[in-house]
C-alpha cells in the first residue's frame, strides 16, 4: 500500500471513530488514526528519497553548524575528529557544515 492510500484510510478510520463513545480500552482509535496519519504527512516528502530514516537524520545533524575545535595542531572538526580542511565553510573530511566567524 502506497502512502497516499495509507494518509487517505486513516482519515476514513478516523472520520469514522471520531464520535466513539466507547474506547477499546485506553485505546482511543480516532486520535490513533490522526496521530499516524499526521506521521506519514510528514514523512510523505522524504518517500522518494531513497533515504532511510538514520540518514536523514545524519545528514540534518551534518548540516547543523558547529564549531571547529582548536588544538595544537589546528582546527579539529567537532564530527569526524580529523583536522579541518576547510572548503566553504564545510569540513573537507565529512562534510560538517561549520559556524560562520
Amino acid at each position: 500500500m502506497d502512502t497516499d492510500t495509507m494518509i487517505r484510510e486513516l482519515e476514513r478510520v478516523e472520520e469514522k471513530h471520531k464520535h466513539d463513545k466507547v474506547f477499546t480500552g485506553q485505546l482511543n482509535v480516532a486520535q490513533m488514526a490522526h496521530d499516524t496519519r499526521k506521521r506519514l504527512e510528514e514523512l510523505k516528502p522524504y518517500e522518494d528519497t531513497g533515504l532511510d530514516p538514520e540518514q536523514i537524520q545524519e545528514l540534518k545533524e551534518r548540516d547543523t553548524a558547529n564549531a571547529p575545535i582548536p588544538s595544537k595542531v589546528g582546527l579539529i572538526c567537532p564530527i569526524c575528529g580529523e583536522r579541518a580542511a576547510f572548503v566553504d565553510r564545510f569540513c573537507g573530511n565529512c562534510g560538517q557544515r561549520f559556524e560562520e566567524d
